[in-house]
């Protein structure tokens, strides 16, 4: 099979480049706590992320006790500033991807927020590798709509045809495909197999070194 040239790559980041879902666990029940609610299995709280911390903590908190959303969200929000890369880990062929292709113009659409994102990365220090790093605060509206991506590209002047999105849920994907360019599922984040394939992803893998396989 012929590899596709990719000029954008454009990575998705919990789940897709890092572990980060027990930091993120334990933040949403240290609030849990705080507000007075029973704690979540983290395997519960894992299958909430992806969509942004808003969703993540109505989940958690529950329809029955969204009054306590305002109230939660500053416990949440200084609590993981704090630890956010206590636990949280790269994924294997995260730091040699990067590498890979540091070359190419490398971009993150992240619905993590700008700050902990990049605080994230320096602390892995890989934030070298990446031109443009986006937020959900850096757009006026988040993943799944591909309003981060079309303004990666317009930065840099690339055109969609040789961009590509990673990303391990439906809100990577779909971004991708509503800005028409290539996307690419991984199934060993947050989301799954099934959640990438129904979003109709071009490539599907296992592990990120598996990129090389199919694109340069």
């Amino acid at each position: 099979m012929k590899k596709k040239k990719v000029q954008t790559l454009i990575l998705d980041f919990d789940g897709t480049l890092i572990d980060s879902h027990l930091d993120i666990a334990k933040a949403a029940n240290y609030t849990l706590r705080k507000m007075g609610r029973p704690e979540l299995a983290i395997e519960q709280i894992k299958g909430y992320i992806g969509g942004g911390l808003g969703p993540l903590l109505k989940k958690s908190l529950g329809e029955e006790n969204l009054n306590l959303f305002a109230e939660a969200m500053p416990i949440y929000r200084q609590y993981y500033y704090e630890h956010c890369t206590d636990y949280t880990t790269l994924y294997p062929g995260a730091r040699e991807i990067l590498e890979h292709f540091r070359d190419r113009d490398i971009a993150m659409a992240t619905n993590k927020m700008f700050a902990l994102t990049m605080k994230i990365l320096e602390h892995f220090d890989i934030a070298r590798y990446f031109k443009i790093v986006l937020g959900p605060d850096s757009v006026q509206r988040r993943k799944p709509h591909p309003e981060a991506i079309e303004k990666i590209l317009t930065e840099l002047g690339n055109p969609k045809e040789t961009a590509l999105m990673v990303g391990d849920t439906r809100f990577d994907i779909e971004a991708g495909k509503n800005a028409g360019i290539m996307t690419c599922g991984v199934t060993y984040g947050f989301g799954s197999r099934q959640e990438v394939e129904e979003c109709g992803a071009d490539i599907i893998i296992d592990g990120l070194q598996e990129l090389t396989l199919y694109y340069e």
